[in-house]
């Protein structure tokens, strides 16, 4: 494979070859990217740079709004730039051209040194590399019963100084526990901050989830992983935050689906009772991409690469993922035979959606960012264009 001239030369760079996953599903049809956005989907062609993919699928790049690290390294090492470049490199040469950089819980002040870190890498993206959209915090407003890799001694309830300082950096998304004191506040705080707000890691009941939905709450963080379930009162069944989670209406949700944190049919119940409104994201962490027994860090937890996923050393507990969200999306084609159109709307389409990205990222249509991955039958990544840049695995 011949890598195209930049991509802000005026000659177009044309994808011929293959089948394009528009929003009507795969079609015959060449895509035309030019200065680093898609053109056109044409069947006519002008003429350019072409790039024959082989018959192969030609998809929207993927984004992955949950994502602490990979390849040895962390988003919570944001000073470390070579560090951050190689975690956006690595996801590139799978197909994600589009992340939210996730943190675990910590200090309110590191916590948000991080934040502004990161978002320098933000406002200047790397070429040829996945594209740093914003920052998703996973906590500190957490429930230290449903902790998981968060370390209890952070966590806290959102008070309004802790509120004020965090929702002052506009993160992208913030994951809280709707049952701590002062979190429908946070959430009203958050939302004019411009910050995507979700329910997570925590021990809440369905009024708590109801009430910060009110307050504006639109997105629930991996399924099954950190929420209350139902419990008894005498004779009644009470709903937890799995239950209300699952019987939801207008929130999204994701699931992490590497075959380790959630079985087939977990996955199947959430696909049934979320519908469109479902999403796949990855949660890896520096693990992802490391052998067998190698130990990395989420903030203060020490966390090891075990059969295939991370957990907590000396606790029973996942520490995030060791796979990156293309292969994900493989083992529900291969295991689940889920569509793969409609596996790209979950890894692509929806989260650039919730994300506020969905009018430039996640569809393969004239004026979107040219991010796109082109896939063999079992959605392993061929190559990867991020804005208009051609990445070889």
């Amino acid at each position: 494979m011949t890598l195209p001239n930049n991509p802000e030369s005026p000659a177009p760079l044309i994808l011929t070859g293959g089948r394009v996953l528009v929003e009507g599903g795969p079609t015959d049809a060449a895509v035309v990217v030019r200065e680093g956005r898609i053109a056109e989907v044409t069947t006519q062609p002008p003429t350019g740079q072409v790039l024959d993919v082989g018959g192969r699928l030609v998809a929207p790049g993927l984004v992955d709004i949950h994502i602490h690290g990979a390849a040895g390294h962390s988003f919570e090492q944001a000073e470390d730039d070579d560090g951050v470049a190689a975690i956006l490199h690595h996801l590139a040469g799978r197909g994600v051209t589009t992340v939210l950089a996730s943190l675990a819980s910590d200090e309110v002040d590191t916590l948000a040194g991080t934040v502004r870190a990161l978002h320098r890498h933000r406002d200047r993206p790397l070429p040829r590399a996945a594209e740093l959209a914003g920052v998703h915090l996973e906590g500190p407003f957490l429930a230290p019963a449903q902790a998981g890799a968060h370390s209890p001694a952070v966590l806290r309830d959102p008070d309004p100084e802790a509120v004020a300082t965090l929702a002052g950096l506009s993160p992208a998304m913030i994951t809280l526990a709707p049952e701590r004191t002062g979190a429908s506040s946070a959430v009203d705080r958050f939302i004019a901050a411009g910050t995507v707000v979700a329910a997570g890691h925590s021990e809440a009941r369905e009024d708590d989830l109801s009430a910060a939905q009110a307050a504006g709450l639109t997105h629930l963080t991996h399924l099954w992983s950190g929420q209350s379930a139902l419990v008894r009162e005498g004779p009644w069944r009470v709903p937890g935050l799995l239950e209300s989670s699952l019987a939801s209406t207008g929130l999204t949700a994701e699931v992490i689906a590497d075959g380790k944190h959630l079985p087939p049919a977990l996955l199947e119940i959430a696909r049934r009772c979320l519908g469109e409104r479902l999403i796949v994201v990855s949660d890896a962490t520096a693990g992802a991409g490391l052998p067998e027994g190698s130990r990395y860090a989420l903030a203060e937890v020490v966390c090891e690469v075990r059969d295939g996923v991370g957990v907590v050393l000396g606790a029973d507990a996942f520490g995030g993922s060791t796979t990156t969200l293309e292969a994900m999306l493989s083992y529900l084609h291969a295991e689940l035979g889920w569509p793969v159109a409609e596996l790209f709307a979950m890894g692509s389409t929806r989260p650039a959606q919730i994300a506020g990205l969905g009018g430039r990222k996640g569809r393969i249509a004239a004026g979107y960012d040219a991010d796109l991955v082109i896939v063999e039958d079992d959605l392993t990544p061929w190559a990867t264009l991020v804005r208009g840049e051609l990445v070889q695995p």
